[in-house]
């Protein structure tokens, strides 16, 4: 049951806010129960035979939660420590064994020629980001930043069906307070008009804007799939329609998982602001997939991090060498742990090396100006800001390797990856190759105007949270509230101008769902 759907939009939201909140009139245990109820319905829905797994994760996380959190409390850290070295143990298993294994015995056959048979496992529904969430409990309670949760809040916690699917991945302090207080089921008028206006925009970015790339960007790389040579043109237009197309799919989902929740009454972290924007691939980074980025950050590259510095310091290490151990490895490992998690497959691997080096490269040269500033100022010389045009090559430069990697997260091999990056470098010529389906015609008029019109709403246009500013619209907001200003500033308010805009784009993405709900990209991770 996809969010841009007509069974969602006309029958299970609307069902689900009415007992809920029917429910809520008895008070939060009975809303919870029934919101929760109804969320592992809509994971049903999907496929009944995985819901079994989500049960397991969620039962065994939240009694291991409960063990790590008492040998806490009793001083045990031992005992803390191995506790939660079991559960990560099963989380990660799990995942493994459902996401990787097929991966992993098909690359022992290559290596070996040996002829193991493939599982063929299918990968439950969401898997990594319930897991992730789990992990991320996990490691909380060992840290004594969750407190104790019986099986009925947990369960809600866990499920809670606007971020079950493609998150974000929240943390107990983001989403457990706010299921327990004692407003929740309880109707708001001000949640839902600020909940069905943030789910509006993103139901618009999904079906009227990254789904017309979609219908741009698909036949390109069947195309190049089946052998095309792309030259130029073609090569960054198969580029450039799927970074948008990608863009706005996440952007678009991220929106309405945040206004499904608001309309409960819950506020859900960013995942989205604007990256596209970013002058740096740091900052890149910060801004997609947020909460992800913070998970790995937390979880994967610090616990690297720190040990690796340590180890250096004690070798004696000193200048780049201990940078590139304490930072560049443990950085590279985790981009390929966050191209694993994407998908099992050499492409995504390869697409997370990339953005590990890109990373490297930029703290190398961040380290590099924080030297040379340090030295200066020894001197008596303030060194000066960098100046607007270096800061539009270095956007540029953003752009173009967020570019490259997206084609080789896109495309369905290395080969074809590199059939689409020949072109894009002009080594197959600069002539329209005109039997590449879906632009026969070379660069169409329509095509020309989308492309026109996405680049203008990510460079101009103000995003989500911004036009929703006065209204708090996410749990973090004030995190984020000065960050990346937009050229066209615009806010949202329950004006004639604010219901004329809610209603035209619900409109628009009511009636451009007739195309076919198309599923949400992340949805395949």
């Amino acid at each position: 049951m996809l969010f841009n759907s007509f069974i969602f939009l006309a029958g299970f939201l609307p069902a689900t806010l009415l007992l809920f909140f029917m429910a809520g009139r008895w008070g939060r245990k009975p809303a919870g129960l029934v919101l929760t109820a109804l969320s592992l319905g809509f994971y049903a829905w999907w496929r009944a035979d995985h819901l079994p797994l989500l049960l397991f994760s969620i039962i065994f996380n939240c009694w291991m939660g409960g063990l790590i959190q008492q040998a806490r409390a009793a001083g045990q850290a031992g005992r803390v420590q191995t506790l939660l070295t079991l559960g990560l143990v099963v989380d990660v298993g799990l995942l493994a064994w459902f996401k990787y294994v097929d991966f992993i015995i098909e690359n022992v056959n290559l290596a070996l020629g040996s002829d193991f048979p493939l599982p063929h496992i299918a990968l439950p529904l969401a898997i990594s980001f319930f897991t992730f969430q789990k992990i991320a409990y996990l490691v909380d309670s060992a840290r004594g930043d969750a407190r104790p949760m019986g099986y009925r809040d947990f369960f809600l916690f866990a499920a809670f069906f606007p971020q079950l699917i493609s998150g974000p991945i929240v943390h107990y302090k983001e989403l457990a307070p706010q299921l327990q207080t004692r407003w929740f089921g309880r109707i708001s008028g001000r949640n839902l008009m600020i909940g069905t206006v943030i789910f509006a925009i993103g139901l618009f970015k999904k079906v009227v804007i990254a789904d017309t790339m979609a219908g741009y960007s698909d036949p390109l790389y069947q195309a190049a799939a089946a052998g095309e040579r792309f030259d130029l043109l073609t090569g960054w237009l198969a580029a450039l329609c799927y970074t948008f197309q990608l863009y706005f799919d996440f952007s678009g989902y991220s929106d309405m998982a945040i206004g499904l929740a608001r309309l409960f009454g819950v506020q859900l972290p960013l995942n989205f602001h604007s990256p596209l924007r970013a002058a740096n691939i740091s900052d890149y980074w910060r801004r997609w997939h947020m909460t992800l980025q913070r998970f790995i950050v937390a979880y994967v590259f610090q616990p690297l991090s720190i040990p690796l510095n340590r180890w250096a310091a004690r070798r004696g290490l000193s200048g780049w060498t201990a940078f590139l151990v304490a930072v560049g490895a443990p950085t590279l490992i985790t981009f390929l742990i966050s191209g694993l998690w994407h998908g099992a497959g050499w492409t995504f691997i390869i697409w997370g090396a990339m953005h590990g080096f890109y990373v490297t490269g930029h703290e190398m040269w961040r380290e590099r100006l924080r030297l040379k500033r340090r030295r200066l100022k020894k001197q008596g010389i303030v060194m000066a800001e960098p100046g607007t045009s270096w800061l539009v090559w270095a956007h540029v430069l953003t752009l173009f390797c967020v570019i490259l990697g997206n084609v080789m997260f896109r495309a369905p091999t290395v080969d074809v990856a590199l059939g689409v990056w020949a072109g894009m470098l002009g080594l197959n010529g600069l002539d329209v190759a005109a039997a590449v389906p879906g632009i026969d015609q070379g660069l169409t008029t329509g095509l020309a105007l989308a492309l026109l019109a996405c680049t203008a709403i990510v460079a101009l246009a103000p995003n989500t949270q911004q036009i929703m500013a006065d209204y708090h619209p996410a749990w973090n907001w004030d995190d984020w509230r000065d960050q990346g200003r937009p050229v066209l500033a615009w806010r949202w308010r329950p004006n004639v101008a604010g219901i004329m805009f809610a209603g035209i784009v619900l409109f628009l993405g009511v009636m451009f769902i007739q195309r076919g709900a198309a599923v949400f990209l992340y949805f395949n991770f």
